[in-house]
C-alpha cells in the first residue's frame, strides 16, 4: 500500500521517463488527433495517401504535485532520501497529485469513401489515471515520518482521498462529414482492467496504546492487488477485467470560419471480477500497535476485508474548444480555447492554444490552467507533410526545466518553493501509405464537398422532407 500511495501522492515511481499532452494536439490535423477526437479529419482529398499508420510511437503522461510534499517527492525520487522537513503539523495543510498516461502502442486509419469524407480506425492504447488529497500529516506518514507526538487529541489529521485505475483499450473509430458544416464522430472501446485502488479516510486521529503514540484511521479501501503485489503476466491484456466506454466528437464549421468542437471521452465502466478486495477499516474500534507508524497503518487498512467484484466508471471528460484560423501570406495563426470537465469527481482545466504554421513547420505556445486552478505555459513544435508528421513539446515547460534539474541532483531545483511540480514531454509521428485520394471528376461534374455518406443521407431524410 505504501507502495501505492507514494505513487499516487507523489508523481509516480516512473514520472521521470513519462511523455505527456492532453489539450495542444487539438485542430492540428494528425492522426493522434483524429483517436482522441473523432470528428477530426486525418486525410486530406486530392492531397493525402489513403492508409495512416503509427506504431509504438505516440505516449504520454501528464503528472503534477501541488503542497508542501514537493520537496520530499522530489527528495526521495531523485536522492533516494526522506526530507520530512516541509510538513506541517496541525496547520490543515493538504497537497494534491494528479496523474494522466495515455500511450498508444498501435493505430490504423482509412479513408473509406469520399460521400461524405468517411473516415474508418482502429487502435490500441493504454491509460492510467490516478489522483490523490492527502494532508502533510498523512504523506508525512507514508514517507516515514513517526512524530505524532504533537498531533494527540487532534482529529482528522490524516483525512484524505487517493485513486488509480489502468486498463487496456481497444477501439474502432468512425467519422463522416454529415453537412457542409457539421462532422461527426464516433469511438467504441473494449477496455480491459489492469489495477484499480482506491482509499478514503473520512475519520482520523492519533492516540495512545501503551507507551506508544500511533495513527487512527477510519474509511475504506478497494484493491484489485492487495499492497501493489500482482504478477507481471497480468499486466497483459485478458478477460479478467472487461469493460466498455464510448467516445462521441463533432465539429460545426459556424459563419465566420469559427470552428466549435465538442468532445465527450471515456464515457464508460470496468468491472473488476478478480476477486477484487474491500476493506472497511477503523482503528477506533481495533487498534494495531506492532511495527512503526507505516506498519500500522498498513496492517489498519487491510481490516475487515471481503472478496467481491464491483463495477466502477473510468475516468471520463468532456469538453468544448472554439478556434478560427487566419491566413497572412505563408503564415497561418489559429488560436483555440478549450475547457475540459471530468464526467466523475471534480476536475476542470483551461486552455488557450497558439498555433503558427510556416509552411511544413508549425509551432504552438499554450497557456494552461490545471485542475488545481495553477498555470503552466507550454511549448510544441510540429512538421508536418501530406504523408507524415511528427512533433515534440511540453504543456509544462517551466515545471519539466525543473524537474530534469533535480534528476542531475541540482539541489536548487529539489529545494524550489514552487506553485506546484509536475513534468510533461511529449513526441509523435505518423505516416500515410497506400494510394492517392482523388475526387472522381469529368466536363459535366466536379465534387465540391457535398457528397454525402449514410449519415448524411439520413440527415437529408429527416430534416430536409
Amino acid at each position: 500500500m505504501k507502495k501505492i500511495l507514494f505513487s499516487v501522492l507523489l508523481f509516480s515511481a516512473g514520472m521521470s521517463h513519462a511523455w505527456a499532452q492532453r489539450f495542444t494536439m487539438y485542430n492540428t490535423g494528425t492522426l493522434y488527433d483524429s483517436f482522441e477526437n473523432p470528428s477530426q479529419a486525418a486525410f486530406i482529398a486530392d492531397t493525402t495517401k489513403n492508409y495512416a499508420l503509427s506504431f509504438i510511437a505516440n505516449a504520454n503522461v501528464y503528472t503534477y504535485l501541488t503542497g508542501n510534499a514537493q520537496t520530499p517527492a522530489k527528495t526521495r525520487i531523485f536522492l533516494n532520501q526522506e526530507n520530512n522537513t516541509a510538513f506541517t503539523a496541525g496547520q490543515n495543510q493538504f497537497n494534491n497529485a494528479f496523474v494522466q498516461t495515455n500511450v498508444y502502442l498501435g493505430m490504423i486509419k482509412m479513408f473509406a469513401s469520399l460521400s461524405g469524407r468517411v473516415e474508418i480506425g482502429a487502435s490500441y492504447q493504454i491509460k492510467t489515471n490516478a489522483r490523490g488529497y492527502a494532508s502533510d500529516e498523512a504523506v508525512d506518514l507514508i514517507n516515514g515520518g513517526n512524530n505524532y507526538t504533537r498531533l494527540v487529541g487532534r482529529n482528522d489529521v490524516f483525512n484524505g482521498r487517493a485513486f488509480y485505475e489502468g486498463f487496456h483499450q481497444l477501439s474502432l473509430t468512425y467519422r463522416e462529414k454529415v453537412t457542409r458544416t457539421f462532422t461527426f464522430g464516433l469511438k467504441l472501446s473494449t477496455l480491459l482492467g489492469i489495477d484499480y485502488n482506491k482509499m478514503v479516510i473520512n475519520q482520523s486521529s492519533v492516540g495512545v496504546s501503551g507507551s506508544k503514540v500511533v495513527p487512527l484511521v477510519q474509511g475504506t479501501y478497494q484493491a484489485t492487488y492487495v499492497d501493489g503485489r500482482y504478477p507481471k503476466r497480468d499486466l497483459l491484456p485478458s478477460l479478467k477485467n472487461p469493460g466498455m466506454a464510448i467516445g462521441i466528437g463533432a465539429t460545426f464549421l459556424a459563419p465566420g470560419g469559427l470552428i466549435l468542437q465538442g468532445n465527450i471521452k471515456d464515457l464508460g465502466f470496468i468491472h473488476w471480477g478478480r476477486r477484487p478486495a474491500t476493506y472497511s477499516f477503523n482503528a477506533f474500534n481495533n487498534t494495531p500497535t506492532n511495527g512503526s507508524g507505516q506498519d500500522i497503518f498498513r496492517e489498519t487498512i487491510t481490516q475487515n476485508g471481503y472478496y467481491k467484484g464491483f463495477t466502477k466508471p473510468i475516468v471520463g471528460r468532456a469538453e468544448f474548444a472554439m478556434a478560427k484560423k487566419f491566413i497572412f501570406g505563408n503564415i497561418m495563426y489559429q488560436p483555440t480555447a478549450l475547457v475540459s470537465q471530468q464526467l466523475y469527481g471534480q476536475g476542470a482545466a483551461l486552455a488557450l492554444i497558439n498555433q503558427v504554421g510556416f509552411g511544413k513547420f508549425s509551432a504552438s505556445i499554450s497557456g494552461i490552467m490545471n485542475e488545481d486552478k495553477k498555470f503552466d505555459t507550454g511549448l510544441q513544435l510540429m512538421y508536418k507533410k501530406p504523408n507524415f508528421e511528427v512533433f515534440i513539446g511540453s504543456e509544462q515547460l517551466g515545471n519539466t526545466f525543473n524537474l530534469y534539474s533535480a534528476y542531475n541532483d541540482n539541489s536548487n531545483a529539489i529545494n524550489s518553493a514552487r506553485s506546484h511540480s509536475g513534468a510533461s514531454i511529449y513526441f509523435g509521428f505518423s505516416f500515410k501509405i497506400g494510394k492517392l485520394i482523388e475526387r472522381w471528376k469529368n466536363e459535366s461534374y466536379y465534387p465540391d464537398g457535398s457528397e454525402q455518406g449514410p449519415l448524411g443521407k439520413r440527415w437529408n431524410d429527416i430534416f430536409n422532407h
